[in-house]
């Protein structure tokens, strides 16, 4: 290989990886029939090295003119109810909390913009510098809490584990 050719190369493998993304999608669900079941849990996994490192997990929920319910009466506050659980790598321990977020003002206003899809996004702070304190796997439950069956108008859910700044 030429000097010039390993130079570029060399640059390259420094270029990729100081772009490489610091926005970890842990979950993501795209509903069917844009319906969220109550007992539908959603998971997936993270894998960490080089601890202790601080995250910021995010969840953004994309809903619909139909959120939460298909009843009129339901319509008014709007809130969305999860359950989070992280479980440690080989299930040492674990936490768990129940979220609750209001996606509608007290006038029934939404509280994003509606986009051009009829859709409106919500970027929900769920933990701020979370620490993860051993390397490994960590496993992530997310349960809707909402009473009613099904969960109507949501489009997707995504669970982000952002680098913490």
């Amino acid at each position: 290989m030429c000097r010039s050719s390993y130079i570029l190369l060399v640059l390259s493998l420094i270029f990729s990886s100081c772009s490489k993304k610091q926005d970890n999608i842990v979950i993501y669900k795209e509903f069917q029939n844009q319906e969220w079941g109550r007992f539908e849990y959603l998971e997936g996994n993270f894998e960490v090295v080089n601890t202790p490192k601080k995250y910021d997990v995010v969840m953004e929920a994309v809903v619909n003119e139909s959120y939460p319910s298909a009843y009129e009466i339901h319509q008014d506050d709007c809130p969305l109810l999860i359950n989070l659980t992280i479980k440690n790598p080989d299930n040492n321990g674990a936490r768990s909390k129940d979220y609750r977020f209001m996606l509608k003002d007290e006038d029934g206003n939404w509280k994003a913009d509606k986009r051009e899809d009829g859709c409106y996004v919500f970027k929900l702070p769920i933990i701020s510098e979370m620490t993860f304190g051993e390397d490994g796997t960590y496993n992530f439950k997310m349960e809707n809490k909402y009473p009613k069956d099904p969960l109507y108008g949501v489009k997707s859910i995504t669970l982000r584990c952002i680098i913490s700044k």
